[in-house]
């Protein structure tokens, strides 16, 4: 077990994986649904004989890998399990990085761990997901992040994901702008002058509320920059009762009047600590391709959302935009945790994607069946 992870069938599968994510893109729809549904059973078997506390859940649920033949008939593990116990196909002490989940749904904070290898999956997929999304038309920015350091905030997943984006985009680099005193307001905006004045375009990148927060001191102050064309605001989940209330329409019209930003170039990202994918709004990539669909979070090939009626636990049929549920995330990065994660987040389908409607009570997600939750505190 202490190293399984570098066992001939998990490298074997962990490299079909990165090959899916890389070139599953440009598959048939046919041949590309089918080596999602192939891959997504092999992690199931995986995670069924090595996941304790999982193996019970499936047999409880009288699903055994040998009677699976799709994806979808793979029991979802709610995301409350993650405050339970350890949910992960390792021990816990080959976790590389531990996120720490919000605790938004309860009082307690869970751990979601990623191995070495689990991590640089989800690194792939994170910046492969930004070059689509945030980076449609291929531009070279500088980045600014509301954000801490990996380091100085190693439990924290948007530093993480941001941070693998800058990393591995662009020739320009970038900057943290919170330290151990805060945001570093006066770097920040000398930095942001700074790139107005090279016409060096910016991707300023934080928490929904930091955005804010940003955009409240630069009206306070009586500050606006002329950002240069093609500069971009990404903005991570939402408010979570952390800002002013705010509309998102009122934040995008305050990026345009404060930082020159134009609408089309402002996206929203969807991202979990128990998941390894982040989902990004498609609006930057539907201007930049010229399409005229809806603004939605778009699944990338390698992860597929589903809704879930809460009233019966059943997945509303895809296309039903009127009906609103629990997502369901069955993600092929979460090869060292729970392939398929029932969230607290409220949503509906959207085109082809989903879209947020905002939280679920969490007792209305502790409802579904028998939760690893409490067949962990079973004797």
């Amino acid at each position: 077990m202490q190293h399984l992870q570098y066992s001939e069938e998990l490298t074997g599968l962990r490299g079909a994986i990165k090959d899916f994510i890389l070139n599953g893109g440009t598959l048939p729809d046919k041949e590309r649904s089918d080596k999602f549904n192939e891959l997504c059973l092999k992690v199931f078997a995986l995670q069924f004989d090595n996941i304790d506390s999982y193996h019970k859940f499936c047999l409880q649920k009288g699903t055994r890998p040998e009677n699976t033949a799709l994806f979808t008939g793979i029991p979802a593990v709610p995301v409350q399990a993650f405050k339970a116990g350890d949910i992960f196909i390792y021990p816990a002490a080959e976790a590389r990085v531990t996120f720490k989940t919000s605790g938004t749904s309860g009082h307690k904070a869970g751990s979601a761990y990623f191995s070495e290898t689990g991590a640089a999956l989800a690194s792939l997929a994170i910046v492969r997901n930004a070059r689509n999304y945030l980076f449609p038309d291929g531009l070279d920015a500088r980045f600014f992040l509301i954000s801490p350091t990996p380091e100085r905030a190693p439990h924290l997943t948007m530093a993480f994901g941001i941070t693998e984006v800058m990393k591995n985009t662009g020739p320009h680099g970038g900057k943290h702008y919170i330290g151990p005193a805060g945001i570093l307001w006066d770097e920040l905006f000398t930095d942001l002058k700074k790139a107005a004045a090279e016409n060096v375009p910016a991707a300023v990148i934080g928490p929904s509320f930091g955005v804010v927060f940003m955009l409240d001191r630069m009206a306070a102050g009586g500050m606006k920059l002329k950002l240069p064309p093609g500069s971009r605001l990404l903005d991570a989940g939402g408010f979570k009762g952390k800002s002013r209330e705010i509309s998102r329409t009122e934040m995008v019209e305050a990026a345009g009047e404060m930082l020159d930003i134009r609408p089309q170039y402002c996206v929203n990202t969807l991202g979990m600590s128990e998941l390894g994918t982040q989902y990004y709004d498609n609006n930057l990539r539907n201007f930049i391709l010229n399409r005229e669909f809806p603004v939605y979070k778009e699944n990338p090939h390698w992860a597929k959302t589903f809704v879930v009626d809460l009233r019966d636990f059943q997945v509303i049929p895809e296309g039903d935009e009127s009906r609103t549920g629990a997502l369901l995330h069955f993600d092929l990065t979460n090869i060292d945790r729970a392939l398929a994660i029932l969230t607290d987040d409220l949503g509906r389908y959207r085109g082809s994607g989903f879209e947020i409607c905002g939280r679920i009570a969490a007792d209305d997600i502790k409802g579904c069946s028998v939760t690893i939750e409490e067949m962990l505190t079973k004797k």
